[in-house]
Order: structure tokens, then C-alpha cells, then sequence
């Protein structure tokens, strides 16, 4: 039985809060749910925000809009280097696929040409 099987109930998905279920099947669905997807416990964690606010955002993105306009695009192979760097990086949330220290949206970002030392905020990209 997958997960969506096991949540329903009478024929309908729960319209209260999971709060409102016994504990029992609560800790029972998240059991089966790890043993079914191999993942850890860490893995039920809150996913990373973005720290940068608004404002560091807007300048980010303007420091990088000058960069693309000035410098256009990199070479693929250059592109895919620093998309593995930001994977690879702490700061890298994979589910939107952003920077957590600067917000940016990296598929994007990696593109740009110009100074590596401007548009990634951590000097990780090799110039």
C-alpha cells in the first residue's frame, strides 16, 4: 500500500490538521514512508530558506543583469562547472535551485559572463 492509499481515509484525503490523528498512525505513515523511500530521518527536516533579504536580492540582481548585459552568456562547459560548484555548495537549496546567501536562482545565474567574484557572493566560481 503506498503513502496516498494509506492517507486516505473513507475514500477522501483528511481535511483536519495530521495534528488531529493518533499518534500511533502518524508515527506508523512516516515509519513506512522512510522504509519505502530509503531516506533518513534528516531527510524530514524543514528544507533551507533564503537569508538574503529583499534588498541584497534587488542589488544581486542588478549586479547580475549588468553582467549579462555587458558580458553575455558563458560557454556550456563553463556554465555546467559552476552549476556543479553551486550544487555542490552548503548554501545550494535543491528544491528551488537558489542560492540560499544571495536568493538567486542558479540554473539562471551560472550563465552569465563577467567577473565570477560578482555574481557569486561566496568566491566559490574559478575565474
Amino acid at each position: 500500500m503506498n503513502l496516498h492509499e494509506e492517507l486516505r481515509s473513507a475514500g477522501t484525503y483528511p481535511t483536519g490538521p495530521v495534528s488531529a490523528w493518533p499518534k500511533e498512525r502518524h508515527d506508523k505513515l512516516f515509519q513506512n514512508h522512510r522504509k519505502t523511500n530509503n531516506k533518513s530521518q534528516s531527510s524530514l527536516r524543514p528544507n533551507k530558506k533564503v537569508k538574503a533579504g529583499i534588498g541584497r536580492m534587488a542589488g544581486g540582481l542588478t549586479k547580475a543583469a549588468a553582467q549579462a548585459i555587458q558580458q553575455g552568456r558563458v560557454h556550456p562547459d563553463i556554465r555546467e562547472q559552476r552549476y556543479e560548484i553551486c550544487k555542490g555548495c552548503e548554501h545550494f537549496i535543491a528544491d528551488s535551485k537558489r542560492c540560499a546567501e544571495c536568493g538567486c536562482f542558479m540554473e539562471m545565474k551560472t550563465w552569465i559572463g563577467g567577473d565570477p567574484s560578482t555574481l557569486c557572493p561566496l568566491n566559490k566560481w574559478p575565474k
